[in-house]
């Protein structure tokens, strides 16, 4: 049987690279996301994809993919969880309550709303696993937006909550909380600065985070549950070691 994989966010950045692993590793992958992102033959030609459009807030279109994508090959075996945006970089106190909401809006409520439906078929299946992508964000404070660090705060505790609740039917939930990634997220004139900051001297590359994803869904990984794997070439246990050279 083709096991199967549901990408948010999966046309661009971390989720796109995502889309690719499971695809190489002969999984049935739907991306779902605003857009196409123009790669839709491209992954095609690497084996079993399919694009659906919608929104993580949209709770209904949620539910109608997950539907329709078990009524295509059974069942649903992997969810990664990519979708994410940053928000305003503005000063917290005349920072735009409006672009908070919105942030906390699509960063945590998506989350939940993908995990809670995703989660409802995993129950039913007996099986499953769910990857939602996090942050160095969501356990330190940096200069990101208020909503993007509390959404990826929040994230991390949802995560936790929910592989608790879930773990006795056989569903399995982690985080994978990546440091700076060279997406479109970072500015370029930020690239020099944020390879100071990790490990190898360099930010890093989606392929990495898309690895870690993989690698948490793997039977071998089974006894890592409801916690935050931290791809973040170090980031948060020795931020700014290359600054000693």
């Amino acid at each position: 049987m083709t096991k199967t994989a549901l990408v948010t966010g999966g046309t661009s950045g971390i989720g796109l690279a995502t889309v690719k692993k499971f695809l190489n590793e002969g999984f049935a992958v739907t991306a779902l996301s605003f857009k196409d992102g123009g790669h839709t033959a491209e992954l095609q030609a690497l084996g079993d994809y399919t694009f659906k459009e919608g929104d993580v807030t949209d709770a209904k279109r949620v539910e109608e993919i997950i539907a329709q994508l078990v009524d295509q090959y059974g069942q649903l075996d992997v969810v990664a969880n990519v979708t994410g945006i940053l928000g305003n970089h503005t000063p917290f106190v005349e920072a735009d309550l409006d672009n908070i909401h919105k942030v906390l809006d699509v960063n945590l409520m998506g989350t939940i709303i993908v995990d809670q439906k995703a989660g409802a078929q995993m129950v039913k299946q007996g099986s499953g696993v769910i990857v939602n992508v996090g942050s160095i964000d969501g356990l330190m404070a940096n200069f990101e937006s208020i909503g993007y660090m509390a959404s990826k705060g929040g994230g991390r505790m949802a995560t936790a909550s929910v592989a608790r609740e879930l773990a006795p039917h056989g569903v399995r939930i982690v985080s994978v909380a990546p440091g700076w990634v060279e997406t479109g997220m970072i500015p370029g004139n930020a690239k020099q600065y944020g390879a100071t900051l990790h490990m190898k001297g360099r930010i890093i590359q989606p392929e990495e985070i898309a690895g870690a994803i993989y690698l948490a869904t793997l039977p071998e990984a089974s006894a890592i549950n409801g916690s935050t794997i931290m791809a973040d070439d170090g980031y948060t246990l020795f931020k700014g070691v290359n600054l000693l050279d």
